[in-house]
């Protein structure tokens, strides 16, 4: 008996049976093909995850812990960082070097260090060659552009200790 593949002249009478076999293996095939993509996309039994809801849940709680963190810290102004070094590095150090807090002050000038970073002086120095300097978080380098001289800020530092008797902070994010 000739297969549906080799359906001759002599055999045209097969040849209705075979595309009906045909056509029905097709629609077996595209058939099975929905219920498997449909049962996947219905499998209920694994979470699904959406990347960009997950960076936004993650974003969200950083800023969350980050704002509680802040709250707690204690407050100085560019003024109070400036006199206690002037006083006494060691005593200033003991309050300030390696530990977080908050610095209110006007912004005296918007620099850049040797590697192109930016930092900050606020008024408030013994005299205006030993401003309190306080070196941005790269995840706030951008807002520098943004200041100008005369600008009343508020940013969360650790302190650096000093040079020369000048204040040193870095790590600094604005509030």
């Amino acid at each position: 008996m000739p297969s549906c593949h080799h359906v001759t002249s002599s055999t045209r009478s097969r040849k209705e049976p075979c595309q009906q076999k045909k056509t029905l293996g097709i629609a077996l095939a595209v058939g099975l093909a929905y219920i498997v993509i449909k049962g996947v996309a219905n499998d209920t039994s694994q979470p699904k995850l959406s990347a960009s809801n997950d960076f936004y849940v993650d974003e969200m709680a950083q800023r969350q812990r980050e704002a509680e963190r802040v709250v707690s810290l204690e407050s100085f102004t560019a003024a109070d960082l400036a006199e206690a070094y002037s006083r006494n590095t060691y005593a200033a150090d003991m309050t300030f070097k390696g530990k977080p807090f908050k610095v209110t002050g006007t912004v005296a000038s918007i620099n850049t260090d040797f590697r192109s970073k930016p930092y900050i002086t606020m008024k408030g120095g013994v005299n205006q060659f030993m401003e309190p300097q306080f070196a941005l978080a790269t995840s706030n380098e951008k807002f520098a552009a943004t200041l100008k001289p005369g600008d009343k800020i508020t940013l969360a530092c650790t302190g650096r200790g000093d040079v020369a008797k000048t204040p040193m902070s870095n790590e600094c994010t604005f509030i």
